[in-house]
This record gives structure tokens, C-alpha cells and sequence, in this order.
């Protein structure tokens, strides 16, 4: 029999694939859904309550109730303001290990708020271990191949985001014709999409590359491409994405290469 599993919903479709795939397997989910960030129409038909984000001594209470030994933290989250985040008791605690340690980047900030998780007596693990990538033993996902030039560029591309790793900086770069256009920040993938359609010397083209950091905590913050990605993609004519094999999920994949493939864009893994 499956555990209980808790998840901590952030924003985007991963939560609701989590929580399906894991009912398919048999398994019972209670998801912890961030106000103003958690997709409610997507989670909706399953076990749910809402909760401010700082509302964390309420949310382990929720997780204990229901006899959570599992939790994965799922879709992206705002970085909240410190100075004026209205927290609970235990959000308190949790917010001077933050504060105290001066955390500067997004993956110490998640390692800490896990350690505090499982202070409390649950595992934390990857969202990997419940939806799994079908594709996985095939580099080229899609009908469109890179040509020899868009390699240079991937290659490129993942060299400055392996490089900027020790700077805890975003997963994603955009590069075309060996120019870097953009590093992804606080944005976000979507944004830097847009950000960098103008950037371009030609109307089509680019490619957003997109890898975990070195040491990246694999429970936490996976890199994740989906729907949305694909159509900011074909909005903006950019030619294709490069992933890391195996380490970056594909939300909804079988969609989302089948829209990459109607745009004419290539997913590649390497």
C-alpha cells in the first residue's frame, strides 16, 4: 500500500499530474495549495485545502491529521516579500532560519524550508519519483531535429548555465546564432521568452536551453517545460528548446510534442 502523500502546490499543471498519477498507482494525496499561486480549478475533484504561505504550522497540522509521510513541493512559487510575510507560530521559526542564514538563492531557500519539513518527521521527495517522462530513452522528442548551428548554440548554452551554477542563478538561457540573449531570473521562463523575442537580430529563431544547476537538490525546484512553455515558444517564433536529459520533466509530454511538433519547434534532450 502506498503512503500518504503530501504535496505543497505551487503554480502551473504539475501539481494536478502529480496528484492524478499518484491515484492512478493506488495512492492517496492531500495537497497543501498556496493561496493566489495553486491552480484550484486543476486540483478541484481532489482532497485540497488552501493555505497562505505562511500559514506553515497549519499546513504540517493538515499533513498530520491525514497521516502524511511523504510531501513533494510542486509549480513555481513568488518569492514572498520577508519584511512583510504574515506567518503563523511555526512559520515564524521557520522564517528566522531563513532570515538568519541570509539566504541569497532560490535553491538554498528550498533546502532550508525542507530541512524544516523534515524536522517534523516527513520525507521530502522528488516529484520525479511520482510522473515519470515517457521519452526518456530518445534525445530527439520531436519530428523537427536541431540543425548543426542550433547545436553550437545548445552546447553554448549549457556551458554558461553549468558555469553560473555556483551563483545559485535560474535553470534557462535563450541563445541564438552564439549570442546569449537572455539568463533567466526572477521572471521566470515565460517572461524571459518574451524578454528576449526583441533581442533577436532575426523576426525567427532561438533557442531556450534549460538544465538543473549543478548540486541542485533533486527533491526540490526539478526544471520543468510544458504546454505554456511550448506556446510562448510559437508565439514568439523561437525555433526550439534543449533539456537535460532525464533531469528536466515535460509536463503533460505527449501534448506538449504534439504541440511542438504542429509548431514545427524540436525538443531535444542531451
Amino acid at each position: 500500500m502506498l503512503p500518504n502523500l503530501g504535496i505543497i502546490a505551487g503554480k502551473g499543471s504539475l501539481p494536478y499530474l502529480i496528484v492524478n498519477n499518484y491515484a492512478k498507482q493506488g495512492g492517496k494525496c492531500y495537497i497543501a495549495a498556496i493561496e493566489d499561486e495553486a491552480d484550484i480549478e486543476q486540483i478541484k475533484d481532489f482532497e485540497y485545502k488552501l493555505f497562505k504561505i505562511g500559514m506553515v504550522g497549519a499546513t504540517i497540522k493538515y499533513f498530520k491529521e491525514h497521516n502524511v509521510q511523504n510531501i513533494v513541493f510542486v509549480g513555481g512559487i513568488n518569492r514572498p516579500n520577508f519584511k512583510n510575510l504574515s506567518v503563523d507560530k511555526t512559520g515564524s521559526l521557520l522564517l528566522f532560519k531563513i532570515i538568519g542564514q541570509k539566504i541569497r538563492g532560490d535553491d538554498n531557500l528550498l533546502r532550508i524550508v525542507a530541512d524544516f519539513f523534515e524536522g517534523y518527521g516527513f520525507k521530502i521527495i522528488s516529484s520525479s519519483e511520482i510522473y515519470q517522462n515517457q521519452q526518456c530513452d530518445s534525445n530527439i522528442v520531436t519530428n523537427n531535429n536541431p540543425i548543426s548551428s542550433d547545436k553550437k548554440d545548445i552546447e553554448l548554452g549549457m556551458k554558461l548555465l553549468k558555469h553560473l551554477s555556483k551563483f545559485d542563478i535560474g535553470q534557462s538561457v535563450i541563445v541564438e546564432d552564439g549570442y546569449i540573449l537572455g539568463i533567466e531570473a526572477a521572471e521566470g521562463t515565460d517572461n524571459l521568452i518574451a524578454r528576449c523575442a526583441d533581442l533577436r537580430k532575426k523576426p525567427h529563431g532561438g533557442i531556450l536551453i534549460k538544465i538543473p544547476k549543478l548540486g541542485q537538490d533533486d527533491r526540490l525546484d526539478l526544471p520543468t517545460i510544458g504546454i505554456d512553455t511550448i506556446k510562448n515558444l510559437a508565439k514568439y517564433n523561437y525555433s526550439g528548446v534543449a533539456i537535460q536529459k532525464n533531469t528536466v520533466i515535460i509536463a503533460e509530454e505527449e501534448r506538449a510534442i504534439a504541440l511542438a511538433n504542429e509548431h514545427k519547434i524540436f525538443i531535444t534532450k542531451c
